[in-house]
């Protein structure tokens, strides 16, 4: 059930039993992410693996493939509809004066980032996958990418290897660098991801209590606990919707401009 073929390496021993000699073998098999590999522990014997269940490409759980062939077709309605829920929670905590109003702020937060992290994936994969321009147009622009290559065997067997090599790129990215993946979008889309510099301001100054709420438990380096209002998430969720209009907005004119 792993997302990649490279999660899903490890090791594991099992018992087998000889049908010529009957006797009990120790087998050593490991998931290199790309194949099962089996060795005898006691033997140096070479073993062969029948089944390898890593090799099944038309595997109707793909997980992979279900989450290529299931992008959201409308991802700033379901930005609207992730957030209405922080919103209204917030609202019902903050007036009933619970204890826990602090790390549920928190928790809230995490929740904004990961609708817009999102929203954010989503769109610019769309955007790559559907517009051969636009997939040409970000890989160009990509500094980073300049030095890759994909091997020759591989654009043969896979007429859309190209594609999908960008696609598998785009989904490793962590969408919450707002500098980076204004990049891409700018190579893409053309346009920056903010629709001004109040808003992006603003973003900027929540990046690092994300970090804190989810790598340090709500502390800053120095162990003082971030404190997170009703009035910080209302701004946050602001300026995330701000950067949404924005984009939502240009992906209109695009379709509409053709």
């Amino acid at each position: 059930m792993a997302d990649r073929e490279s999660d899903a390496q490890g090791f594991v021993e099992q018992a087998v039993e000889c049908s010529e000699c009957d006797r009990q073998l120790s087998v050593g098999i490991r998931n290199t992410g790309a194949g099962l590999v089996a060795a005898l522990q006691d033997e140096n014997t070479p073993v062969e693996v029948i089944d390898d269940s890593t090799q099944r490409p038309d595997d109707e759980w793909d997980t992979e493939a279900y989450q290529r062939e299931n992008l959201p077709n409308d991802p700033g309605q379901i930005f609207k509809f992730a957030t209405y829920d922080i919103d209204f929670i917030a609202g019902e905590v903050e007036s009933g004066g619970h204890g826990s109003v602090a790390a549920l702020n928190r928790m809230l937060l995490v929740q904004y980032f990961s609708a817009i992290e999102a929203y954010l994936s989503d769109r610019l994969i769309r955007l790559v996958l559907d517009n051969p321009k636009s997939l040409a147009a970000l890989v160009i622009g990509n500094k980073e990418w300049a030095g890759e290559k994909i091997g020759v065997v591989e654009l043969a067997s896979n007429a859309h290897a190209f594609r999908d090599w960008v696609h598998t790129r785009l989904r490793e990215l962590m969408y919450h660098n707002f500098v980076k993946i204004d990049q891409y979008y700018r190579s893409a889309l053309g346009s920056t991801i903010f629709p001004d510099e109040a808003t992006k301001k603003v973003l900027m100054e929540f990046v690092p209590i994300r970090h804190d709420c989810v790598h340090r438990y709500g502390r800053d380096h120095d162990g003082r606990e971030r404190t997170i209002s009703k009035v910080d998430l209302d701004k946050l969720g602001s300026a995330l919707e701000n950067m949404v209009a924005h984009l939502e907005g240009l992906f209109v004119r695009r379709r509409t401009n053709g």
